[in-house]
């Protein structure tokens, strides 16, 4: 799918048209995003703007939802989450949010740039962390439930979950040892929690805002929210910081009030291994050959 191009005289006149008269100079573009240029701008009463602005027709599959749960949960939670005031298919820009990200990805080196010592975890990060996922994951889901976002209750996850392997599998190589993996995992009632929420769906530290004191007060880029297993949104820190730093996180959680069982660090390590099958429906739904590609590495090699 041809990506749509736009240089930073494009992006002022863009905006101008939807009502945003911002200061050419000051535009700032991060390529890293997938589905989404994002431009940190100024506007001419120097106000902070993010614009957010899609790489190709596909990218807005998921605006309204993202729109219409933003909403809700901007009502409804403590911590900060964007409040869009331009809609369209060709922009979304809104005021940005305080704080700064736990981390930036450097799209030369393919790697987090840190707002802290990522050998070194500040204490507040955790706590902090783990209240905004407990708030996040308590959410009432009645509110979410017709807005047009993935539902699913807690008796489908395993159905749902086996459905997307069978459906990777006509597709793609799956390797043999991950594919029996996955079938030990899904079979066992002892991994599963009874319970779903509503999740971000990509919470990488790319997407987390921290203050000075390493306190998460924000979330941005929910085009994944929706009301499923929340042990998704775990994932991307086990990821990066190992069975320790899940602990810890997890330990942060709980003692917020969010719902954990017995062995929701063994599921979530399980849980890890199936990013290969998220690839692969980013690729159908994306129409990207390069992520077809990924995916297919992914599947294919030992997990």
């Amino acid at each position: 799918m041809e990506e749509l191009k736009i240089n930073i005289s494009e992006i002022r006149q863009l905006a101008k048209t939807k009502g945003l008269d911002i200061i050419e100079d000051t535009i700032n573009i991060n390529e890293s995003g997938v589905d989404f240029r994002v431009a940190h701008v100024k506007d001419k009463n120097c106000d902070n703007w993010i614009l957010r602005v899609p790489r190709r027709p596909e990218s807005m599959r998921h605006a309204l939802q993202e729109k219409r749960a933003l909403d809700i949960i901007h009502h409804n939670a403590s911590f900060e989450v964007p409040k869009w005031s331009i809609f369209s298919d060709e922009l979304i820009a809104y005021k940005q949010l305080s704080g700064v990200p736990a981390a930036i990805v450097d799209v030369e080196q393919q790697d987090y740039i840190w707002s802290f010592d990522k050998n070194s975890v500040p204490t507040e990060y955790y706590t902090s962390l783990g209240k905004v996922l407990a708030e996040l994951h308590a959410l009432p889901v009645k509110g979410f439930q017709n807005i047009g976002v993935e539902n699913i209750c807690s008796s489908e996850l395993r159905s749902t979950m086996k459905q997307r392997m069978e459906r990777v599998k006509e597709q793609y190589n799956v390797n043999q040892h991950l594919w029996d993996r996955w079938q030990s995992w899904i079979t066992a009632d002892s991994y599963w929690p009874s319970h779903v929420g509503v999740k971000h769906g990509d919470l990488h530290p790319g997407h987390l805002l921290i203050d000075t004191n390493n306190k998460v007060t924000g979330v941005i880029d929910w085009t994944e929210v929706g009301i499923a297993d929340v042990s998704v949104d775990f994932i991307s820190h086990f990821l990066l910081f190992g069975r320790e730093g899940l602990t810890k996180l997890i330990n942060s959680y709980d003692n917020a009030g969010g719902r954990t069982w017995n062995r929701m660090e063994e599921h979530i390590e399980e849980l890890l291994t199936t990013s290969g099958i998220t690839v692969a429906e980013y690729a159908q739904s994306s129409r990207l050959k390069e992520m077809h590609e990924v995916a297919s590495q992914m599947l294919s090699g030992e997990s």
